[in-house]
């Protein structure tokens, strides 16, 4: 069910920024619980979305916003949310206060999401310093929910230490997490394919960090060599990704995973190649931003077709590119 505009913004972006305070909570529980009311609102209402994002109330005072973004994708039980568990535990062993959006696929049929990953996560709901929220995909492609980025933009404001976001599992081809994050980690198994198969993988040439978990199970050293030679950079300065070894159930090599991310954050404010990357990631989320502004209109205009056009489309009097150059250019005229 859509939620209504009927919200007090300014009221909510107050609590939010910690401006003010919900009564008998205190601070920090008062900004959790409207960064949770805000982000189901974003989920729900795109337009809201728009005024609540451009707000200036939910900018950062600082020059430079300490909060890294994590993304953690692969394949499908490669094991991504226990993965995602440890590192949160980690992270907190070392007082970082951490953030998780967990991406579910959301049903074709049902448009319903199973949100399973916060049972996994269930040794850190009590932690006030650990914000815990299951996302459905609802549609999107690429891995994340189409509100995965405004869920950042607003958990940012609070200023937390790291973001983790975990992906539905991936296929060949969703990369949309590398355009998010600061830092991605790509989760493989042992004998999870051979290397044909690796170099299919489209989103293998851009994460960050490689990760072969479930290393207990099967002996990784073939497949690690693959990576290492596919994905050697060319240029001098450039980030060499590390294919580090990993048994979640075991517990082992949470730590050296951990201590690459922070390598990898030294790295970006160090070297011109890695701000370079980060600029680019900026321009891609106003683009984005850009075009959910422009679909919402667009699509007013769509829904004012007349039925007459529909008819000449589907008797093949016109083409779909034709109506869609009209609509186009009508509202590149009318600005």
């Amino acid at each position: 069910m859509k939620i209504k505009q009927s919200i007090d913004l300014e009221s909510l972006v107050n609590y939010l920024s910690g401006k003010t305070c919900l009564e008998n909570v205190d601070l920090w529980h008062s900004r959790m619980r409207a960064l949770s009311k805000a982000i189901s609102f974003v989920e729900n209402d795109p337009l809201l979305a728009t005024k609540l994002l451009s707000h200036p109330g939910i900018r950062t005072d600082d020059n430079v916003t300490k909060t890294r973004v994590i993304g953690i994708t692969g394949l499908p039980g490669a094991g991504k949310s226990t993965l995602t568990n440890l590192f949160v535990k980690e992270l907190r062993e070392q007082g970082k206060t951490v953030a998780v959006f967990a991406v579910d696929p959301s049903s074709t049929l049902s448009g319903g999401a199973i949100l399973g990953d916060r049972i996994r996560m269930q040794d850190h709901f009590r932690d006030p310093m650990v914000y815990i929220r299951s996302m459905g995909s609802r549609g999107a492609l690429g891995g994340v929910a189409r509100a995965t980025r405004s869920a950042i933009r607003l958990a940012t404001v609070l200023d937390f230490d790291y973001i983790l976001v975990e992906t539905v599992g991936i296929g060949q081809s969703e990369s949309e997490i590398t355009n998010i994050a600061d830092t991605t980690l790509l989760v493989l198994m042992p004998n999870s394919g051979d290397e044909i198969q690796l170099m299919k993988a489209g989103i293998l040439q851009l994460a960050t960090i490689y990760v072969i978990n479930k290393c207990d199970l099967a002996d990784p050293s073939r497949m690690i060599q693959e990576i290492k030679e596919n994905t050697h950079p060319t240029q001098e300065e450039a980030w060499v990704p590390p294919v580090l070894k990993t048994s979640a159930s075991a517990r082992e090599g949470i730590s050296e995973v951990i201590q690459n991310v922070f390598l990898h954050h030294e790295y970006e404010n160090k070297n011109s190649i890695g701000k370079e990357l980060r600029y680019l990631r900026l321009r891609k989320e106003v683009l984005q931003n850009v075009l959910m502004m422009a679909e919402l209109k667009f699509k007013e205009d769509v829904e004012k077709i007349s039925q007459n056009e529909i008819d000449s489309l589907f008797r093949g009097m016109t083409t779909a590119m034709s109506i869609a150059n009209g609509i186009f250019e009508k509202n590149i005229k009318n600005n």
